[in-house]
């Protein structure tokens, strides 16, 4: 009778602990991971910022070729001391594009990426998520299943939070 009530008590055990690990596995996994490339561009601050920047840099671009054109007439007129004058404006003129550039590549940047991070932890914490991965499509995350992207999904939060809404 004792052998029979622990086999009994044995294969209790292994029911239970077998419905266990089959339901965790069935569990959604709370590991994820987003695009941070294709998040970072479909962000609409990124769009903003980008735009306003592209104006500065086209108007920085205009000056430079009309300065570059006037250049290359007093080149041609041999008129050098005019022309030297000229090229001192271009390489002001270039520094300040490059100026403009790095901004936006450094602070600009860096802003958005400031907001994406607060936007990406509250949506983590609402969701529930363990991790949130992020990925640059240059090797970080080799494999991943089916399902575990979640960059769409957060896009449209974070572009829904960055328009008020």
């Amino acid at each position: 009778m004792l052998i029979v009530c622990n086999g009994l008590l044995v294969i209790a055990l292994l029911t239970l602990l077998s419905i266990h690990f089959f339901n965790k596995s069935k569990v959604e996994s709370k590991i994820t991971y987003i695009d941070n490339v294709k998040l970072f561009n479909g962000f609409n601050m990124s769009k903003d910022l980008g735009r306003i920047n592209n104006e500065k840099i086209e108007k920085q671009k205009k000056i430079l070729d009309s300065l570059y054109t006037i250049y290359s007439i007093f080149t041609k007129e041999s008129n050098l001391e005019k022309a030297k004058e000229i090229e001192n404006s271009l390489r002001k003129e270039d520094q300040e594009l490059r100026k403009i550039n790095d901004h936006f590549s450094k602070e600009v940047s860096q802003q958005v990426w400031n907001r994406l991070n607060q936007y990406i932890e509250e949506y983590g914490e609402s969701n529930k998520y363990e991790i949130i991965l992020g990925t640059q499509g240059n090797g970080n995350i080799m494999f991943a299943q089916d399902g575990i992207d979640i960059t769409e999904e957060v896009l449209e939060y974070v572009n829904n939070k960055y328009e008020g809404n």
